[in-house]
């Protein structure tokens, strides 16, 4: 028979915020288990570049984060962040909004701010590295390359079983097992969702003109195209990571392109802010759902990141989102250690779900508004849109305190 531990805390999901709050409890003195599906040497594994200097758009992988300042001292504070700096990253100084059907724009710099940069562009895979190699050198007690079965609640204690036969225990599990959360369906807690009808297609360019340090976001009625700017390892400041969100019709169209015509419907619809576009990789899409648990938490048990919510990738925040789950959660807990409580505390995991709930359906409300707002072709929408585009661009306090809001900082 199998070996069936106990834990303090259990995290199911070793993704980028799962992987995050097993370092930061582990660092508050809890026994931690981390459970991933996946193998740590996959996650591990170093790249194997044609060109170690990256000179090809197919050496940068097409999913990237846009890591908020707020993000940033997180990672900073569980000792992550060093390894992600000293690697492929892009800190951006500068990020421009327009209307493209209409003459508002909007632009947002690191130096009215105070800050040195906005955010930082860093491919997920390296995120993910950086983290599982803080998590080799701790005390987490990392399970990769197993299945869960099954969780349960057995006379105050949670249970989770693995395919192997384990039937691991916990006070308290935390699943951060992504969008399609089996933990949070085998426990019960119902979502509200909704199709947008919409994919979003990812890839990465390089551009006759630098990105200048720049995000660079353009609205249309079918969905916003977003260039994020990325840096070879050599300092090349000629390529950018695309997430354009299209109808789905329209979405479908755009990935049956060959690449010489993909390239020229970016030209047209960024409206040449880069210059050419000269090369492109190869392309994904994935269908946009927004998803919201209607309960964070239950009896022993705790969502945790894309779990517990989805929201549409337009401003970038799905991960910043994710890492203030994180922080929440670390603090809460953290007060519940220094008072002697169970991780388990059910007024300490009420407070956990109000302090994000409120946060993130505030986002998620906002994105929607935004989505909405573009979405329209009406004469009148397109005129306040736009004429409030150039007003706000032109009042530096408030503009600054909506940026400030978006980085997670207070000024």
């Amino acid at each position: 028979m199998m070996d069936n531990k106990v834990f303090d805390i259990l995290v199911v999901g070793a993704g980028m915020t799962g992987t995050a709050l097993a370092l930061g409890l582990s660092g508050q003195g809890w026994n931690v288990g981390l459970i991933e599906s996946g193998d740590r040497a996959t996650a591990l594994q170093v790249p194997e570049l044609v060109d170690e200097r990256a000179e090809k758009v197919s050496d940068f992988e097409p999913r990237v984060s846009a890591i908020s300042l707020a993000s940033q001292r997180l990672l900073e504070s569980l000792g992550v962040w060093q390894s992600v700096a000293a690697g492929r990253h892009c800190a951006y100084q500068g990020m421009t909004v327009w209307d493209g059907d209409g003459t508002g724009r909007i632009h947002f710099d690191a130096a009215e701010l105070q800050v040195r940069a906005l955010g930082t562009i860093v491919e997920n895979r390296s995120l993910v590295r950086a983290l599982f190699e803080s998590v080799e050198t701790s005390a987490v007690e990392l399970m990769d390359g197993v299945q869960v079965t099954g969780c349960s609640h057995e006379d105050g204690q949670r249970f989770v079983e693995l395919a192997d036969g384990r039937k691991l225990g916990a006070r308290l599990v935390v699943a951060a097992d992504g969008t399609h959360s089996r933990m949070r369906q085998w426990v019960g807690l119902p979502t509200r969702e909704w199709d947008y009808d919409q994919q979003a297609i990812v890839c990465t360019v390089r551009t006759a003109q630098s990105h200048r340090y720049t995000a660079w976001q353009r609205f249309s009625q079918t969905g916003p195209l977003a260039f994020l700017p990325l840096l070879t390892d050599n300092g090349d400041e000629h390529f950018c990571s695309i997430v354009w969100s299209q109808d789905t019709a329209e979405a479908h169209r755009l990935m049956a392109l060959d690449d010489d015509a993909f390239m020229a419907e970016l030209e047209r619809t960024i409206e040449r802010e880069l210059g050419a576009v000269e090369a492109v990789s190869e392309r994904f899409a994935f269908p946009l759902r927004q998803r919201h648990a209607k309960d964070y938490v239950a009896p022993g048990f705790a969502l945790l990141g894309d779990a517990a919510h989805t929201i549409h990738p337009l401003a970038g925040q799905g991960a910043n989102l994710g890492y203030g789950d994180v922080r929440v959660l670390l603090e809460e807990l953290s007060g519940a250690r220094h008072r002697g409580l169970s991780p388990a505390n059910e007024l300490m995991l009420a407070r956990y779900q109000r302090r994000r709930k409120s946060e993130n359906l505030t986002m998620m409300a906002a994105m929607e508004g935004f989505k909405q707002l573009f979405g329209r072709d009406e004469l009148p929408v397109r005129w306040l849109r736009n004429t409030g585009l150039r007003w706000l661009d032109r009042l530096g306090p408030v503009k600054n305190r909506i940026a400030a809001e978006a980085m997670g900082l207070t000024i």
